[in-house]
């Protein structure tokens, strides 16, 4: 079960606050192949559903998908706002240890790797292929964390509000209990004066009937 003040911390402590997306050129390692790649990092998420969606992206430009050793490989991809030309596109995702997952993409122009230097406007559009990726799946898993913990307050809120009713429950039984004793005390206070009075009654009766009897007794 999660916790809100749990996630709240771990925010806190990594900065996922406000997060902004953003991409980076780096030096990128593909097992032990080092090429020029993009860089992000995707948060509230794993690396398990950061690859199953990096498979669902590869996917939707219409070439083969595979995994080998950790790296994604799309192989001819159409994604012709950087080509005309079929792409063949690896990513590899790796969890950080202060949260998220670290994101690497190269696009391989066939012989050569997308970069800033020599490629700026297909550099351009596959910044922005991955900053939007990186943008939506942050997006979607904050959703669902959102969500989840929505039905976890709601559910909270409901036990709160069932012992808050006990208790209230608890003091209007007090309150009527205290109105009963009152009741009650008043009730005895004047059941003690009828005694009083019934008692002076019944001695009353009970001289008068012993005299009736010897008076009865005096009959020959």
């Amino acid at each position: 079960m999660k916790n809100i003040a749990l996630i709240l911390m771990l925010f806190a402590a990594t900065g996922m606050f406000a997060q902004k997306i953003t991409v980076q050129e780096t030096n990128g390692k593909f097992n032990k192949d080092s090429r020029n790649a993009l860089m992000t990092t995707v948060y509230y998420s794993n690396a398990d559903n950061v690859e199953k969606e990096l498979k669902d992206l590869f996917k939707s430009y219409k070439g083969k998908v595979k995994t080998k050793k950790g790296v994604i490989t799309g192989d001819d991809l159409v994604i012709s706002t950087i080509s005309e030309n079929t792409i063949d596109v690896y990513a590899v995702a790796k969890e950080l240890k202060d949260g998220g997952v670290e994101v690497l993409v190269c696009f391989d122009l066939g012989g050569a790797y997308i970069s800033s230097a020599t490629h700026p406007d297909q550099f351009n559009r596959a910044r922005e292929i991955i900053r939007t990726f990186a943008f939506n799946i942050t997006e979607q898993a904050f959703a669902e964390i959102v969500k989840d913990e929505e039905k976890e307050l709601q559910k909270f809120t409901k036990d709160y509000e069932k012992v808050v009713g006990n208790k209230d429950g608890l003091i209007k039984d007090n309150e009527d209990y205290k109105k009963q004793i009152e009741n009650n005390e008043k009730e005895i206070e004047k059941l003690t004066n009828d005694i009083e009075t019934l008692a002076t009654e019944l001695k009353e009766k009970q001289d008068s009937f012993d005299k009736l009897k010897k008076e009865g007794s005096k009959i020959n």
